[in-house]
C-alpha cells in the first residue's frame, strides 16, 4: 500500500512518492538543515521548481495499485475502495481513440471511478469533460489521476449525493453534451457501502434515470455509449430504451443471446434520441 504524495511541479507528469520516503526526507532535513538549505537553494534556482501540495486534491486515500492501458501513456492510480476492471470498456476506449468520438466535444462520464474513460476523452482532445460519481474515493481518485497526467484543465469532477443518486443529479437542466459515456453497475442489488454502487443498481433506477434524461442532456446528433457485461441488464436496457422511443444499437460482433449471463470484455451499446426530436421534447 502507498499513501499519496504531492504533485511535483518538477516533472511534466508528476510521480508518487511512498510515505516512508517522505518521512525519511523530513527527518533528514531537520538534522541537516543548515547544509541542505544551501544545496536546496541552488537546486531550486537551477531547476526553477518546488514540490507542493494542491489544495483541490485529497491525499487521504490509500493507493491500492497502478494500471496501464493502451490508450494512455501513463499509469493509472487506483485508490482503495474504487472499482477497476479495464476489460469492461475496451471497445469503448478504442472507439474514442479510433473514431475521434470525443475530439473537440463536450463530454459527460456517469460513474467515473478512477477516471479512466474521462482521461481517455481528455487525451483525445475533448473540449471539456464533466465526470460524476457517488463514491467520494472515486471523486478524489479521478481528480488525482487527471492532475498526475496534467489533463485536469478541462475536467470537472462532481460528487453525487447518496440521497439523490440519479444519473443527472448533479447536471444542470441547461447542460448538454455531445458524448455521454458510462460503465454503469450491471446488476440489481442492495447498496451497503460506497463501492457497491459500482456493482449494483437497485431496481435499475440509475439506468432508468439515464434514459429519461437523455432527451434533455444529449445534444442533437450526440451519442450515448454504455458498457455492460451482464446479459440480463442489456436485455432490460434495450427494452427500457425502446419503450422511451430511443434508438438502440449494439456495437459488438457477438450475438447477445449466445453469451452467458456475465461476460468480458463488456459489450458497448449506443443510445441515441430520435433525430426528429429536440432535447426535452416528448415522443
Amino acid at each position: 500500500m502507498m499513501r499519496l504524495a504531492s504533485i511535483a511541479s518538477i516533472s511534466i507528469r508528476p510521480t508518487l512518492i511512498p510515505p516512508t520516503s517522505i518521512a525519511w526526507l523530513s527527518s533528514a532535513l531537520r538534522s541537516t538543515a543548515p547544509l541542505l538549505f544551501g544545496v536546496g537553494l541552488i537546486v531550486g534556482v537551477t531547476l526553477g521548481c518546488t514540490r507542493k501540495y494542491r489544495e483541490d486534491l485529497n491525499y487521504d486515500f490509500t493507493v491500492l495499485q497502478t494500471w496501464r492501458v493502451d490508450e494512455l501513456p501513463w499509469d493509472i492510480v487506483q485508490f482503495d475502495e474504487v472499482f477497476w476492471d479495464a476489460d469492461d470498456t475496451v471497445s469503448m476506449r478504442r472507439l474514442i481513440v479510433d473514431q475521434g468520438a470525443a475530439a473537440q466535444r463536450d463530454c459527460l462520464e456517469i460513474g467515473t471511478g478512477t477516471g479512466l474513460l474521462s482521461l481517455v476523452c481528455l487525451h483525445e482532445d475533448a473540449k471539456s469533460v464533466v465526470a460524476t460519481d457517488i463514491n467520494p474515493a472515486a471523486v478524489a481518485n479521478a481528480r488525482y489521476n487527471a492532475a498526475m497526467m496534467t489533463l485536469d484543465e478541462h475536467l470537472e469532477v462532481r460528487q453525487v449525493a447518496p440521497s439523490a443518486p440519479g444519473a443527472f443529479a448533479v447536471i444542470k437542466d441547461t447542460e448538454q453534451f455531445d458524448l455521454i459515456v458510462s460503465n454503469p453497475p450491471w446488476e440489481d442489488g442492495t447498496i451497503g457501502e460506497p463501492l457497491d454502487h459500482a456493482y449494483y443498481d437497485p431496481q435499475f433506477a440509475l439506468m432508468d434515470s439515464l434514459l429519461d434524461g437523455l432527451p434533455k442532456h444529449l445534444r442533437p446528433g450526440g451519442r450515448c455509449l454504455l458498457a455492460y457485461g451482464h446479459r440480463p441488464a442489456i436485455e432490460r436496457l434495450i427494452e427500457a430504451a425502446e419503450s422511451r422511443r430511443l434508438l438502440v444499437e449494439i456495437l459488438d460482433d457477438r450475438e447477445l443471446d449466445t453469451l452467458p449471463a456475465d461476460f468480458l470484455p463488456g459489450m458497448m451499446i449506443e443510445i441515441k434520441c430520435q433525430s426528429t426530436l429536440t432535447p426535452g421534447a416528448t415522443p
